[in-house]
């Protein structure tokens, strides 16, 4: 069976080279999961697919380029007429954040208006957890301690999908990529060492140690892009299609 991992949105925070935030977009039949929705992306979303098909959405952090566009989903997908059930698994504080995002944008819809149909949120952690027909955990990651942070590890037929989030590179890492069909790792920076983020060159480095199958880089930054034609590695753009 196929599994097709389509990146929505491909940018980091800063949406360099015009590329909109994280949105990853993972379906089988059964499977309708979106890893990530940035601040940016429902333009990104809706250039690509029917929102509407999306039926989970599985959080790295706490970041807004990383969760900052489910509001903005939800409000689309409520004036759209939806009715099944939206549920989005993170980190602890996800909850908590989403309502308080809620209320900075939008505070004459949410609490006054009923929602059209139902939201709900998971915490996700080490043990897999049922979400958009797939089977997902998160594993600690080390990026900023205030975003809660975890990398992704995402099973659907047969297949794992690994997917970092944003992190620097720890042994951490390389636990979320171990065995992965597929490790989606971000690459922020081309070789210059950062405490929040892996460069390609890291990436590079310890390439071995991931023990993935394939990998693929996303969430790429100026510094990336200006280096495009030296990656000995997959890298995606908005609208990259991966099928495995």
């Amino acid at each position: 069976m196929t599994v097709r991992v389509h990146f929505l949105g491909s940018g980091n925070a800063f949406s360099d080279g015009g590329r909109a935030n994280a949105a990853i977009h993972v379906t089988a039949p059964g499977v309708s999961l979106l890893l990530d929705c940035g601040g940016s992306a429902l333009p990104a979303i809706k250039k690509h697919i029917d929102p509407a098909t999306i039926d989970a959405v599985a959080v790295t952090h706490l970041h807004g380029d990383h969760f900052g566009g489910i509001t903005f989903l939800v409000l689309e997908q409520h004036f759209a007429g939806r009715k099944k059930p939206l549920v989005v698994g993170g980190p602890p504080s996800l909850e908590q954040r989403l309502r308080a995002e809620e209320q900075a944008l939008f505070p004459d819809f949410f609490g006054p208006t009923t929602l059209g149909f139902p939201l709900s949120t998971v915490v996700l952690d080490a043990q897999p957890t049922e979400l958009g027909g797939a089977r997902v955990s998160a594993l600690p990651v080390r990026h900023v301690r205030l975003a809660e942070p975890h990398g992704l590890r995402v099973q659907v037929a047969g297949k794992l999908i690994a997917y970092s989030g944003d992190a620097r590179f720890t042994e951490h890492l390389v636990a979320v990529a171990k065995g992965a069909d597929l490790f989606i790792c971000e690459a922020s920076f081309f070789d210059r060492d950062d405490p929040a983020h892996i460069s390609y060159a890291q990436v590079m480095t310890h390439r071995q140690e991931f023990e993935a199958k394939r990998i693929v880089l996303t969430h790429l930054g100026a510094e990336t892009l200006a280096h495009l034609s030296e990656l000995e590695v997959e890298h995606t753009t908005d609208g990259s299609l991966i099928e495995i």
